[in-house]
């Protein structure tokens, strides 16, 4: 009983106060809810992280393939070489493959008097096919190759393991210190 009456002498005081209050009382509590469905409703922000995160493990991808091919292709050469044997390789590389879009540059240009001003748009350039929009590839950065280690059985003899250090560092175009050479057990 108490309780009841003392809510509604708080209610009679609220009716009393003026308009300011109760309106920034019904402001705040409407902040307070539009901040919660903020919470449940996903935004477009969530949309792009997940598309970047599948843009970036399908790079990883083509950068693990990328290396994959370059190890079994460096494995077939290098056990043709004299001496070498059985071989295996590991190659290291840094980053992931990286695309270089087409762009439509524009330059337009604003005399107003004594100030020049130059303003630049660069545009992506869209190709259709099949029905499906892409952007125009312009260019396909491959991952930069940082070392490789080639374990083989002639890797104990210098001659042997200078030949395949001048053919890892001709065929990658990386320098012989990074590129280890050791034999194998």
């Amino acid at each position: 009983m108490k309780l009841k009456s003392n809510f509604k002498e708080k209610l009679k005081i609220f009716k009393q106060k003026k308009m300011k209050t109760r309106l920034i009382m019904i402001l705040g509590i409407a902040g307070i809810v539009l901040i919660f469905l903020s919470e449940i409703l996903p935004s477009e922000t969530a949309k792009d992280k997940s598309s970047k995160i599948t843009e970036q493990s399908l790079s990883e991808d083509e950068s693990d393939t990328y290396k994959k091919r370059i190890e079994k292709e460096l494995k077939e050469v290098l056990s043709q070489i004299n001496g070498v044997g059985e071989c295996e390789v590991m190659v290291t590389v840094e980053g992931t493959t990286e695309y270089v879009y087409a762009e439509n540059l524009t330059k337009s240009e604003d005399n107003n008097g004594e100030r020049t001003s130059d303003k630049y748009e660069n545009e992506i350039v869209m190709v259709e096919e099949d029905g499906k929009k892409e952007a125009l590839v312009r260019k396909i950065i491959k991952p930069k190759i940082s070392g490789v280690v080639i374990v083989c059985e002639g890797g104990g003899d210098i001659k042997v393991s200078e030949r395949v250090l001048k053919a890892v560092s001709t065929a990658l175009d990386i320098s012989s210190s990074k590129i280890c050479v050791e034999n194998k057990k």
